[in-house]
């Protein structure tokens, strides 16, 4: 959630942008939990202080800087979904590519774990 959610319980289109820049970055890294092992409140802490999820290293820079924009301390210098729209187009309408999967780390950012039951594993084997 974006800062003044989590500060004061304030909730607009803005704070949505803000949680749509995380969706973003979740997406990139095949589902990764931001922020992993955080507690609510370093959460909160941190993002407070201007800490900002990284930049996976296989994504490109024109694609994060679309993330880091929805994450903006100031929800009013946040872009619209509108212009997100515009951003993304322009984006995916290039002919490079936005996500270098090639430079995928397979270990880094997700992990894919057996859910108990499942084929007889436990929790812990990885698929």
């Amino acid at each position: 959630m974006a800062i003044e959610s989590l500060k004061d319980f304030i909730f607009t289109t803005k704070s949505d942008v803000w949680s749509f820049g995380i969706l973003m970055w979740e997406i990139v890294t095949l589902g990764c939990t931001p922020y992993p092992g955080w507690t609510a409140s370093e959460v909160i802490k941190k993002v407070s202080e201007g800490y900002r999820l990284e930049k996976p290293e296989h994504c490109k820079r024109e694609m994060y800087n679309i993330m880091y924009y929805c994450w903006d301390r100031n929800p009013h210098h946040r872009p619209s979904f509108s212009e997100l729209v515009c951003l993304l187009d322009n984006l995916f309408g290039s002919d490079d590519e936005y996500i270098e999967l090639d430079r995928f780390p397979d270990h880094c950012y997700y992990n894919l774990l057996k859910p108990p039951g499942c084929n007889g594993g436990n929790s812990s084997e990885k698929l």
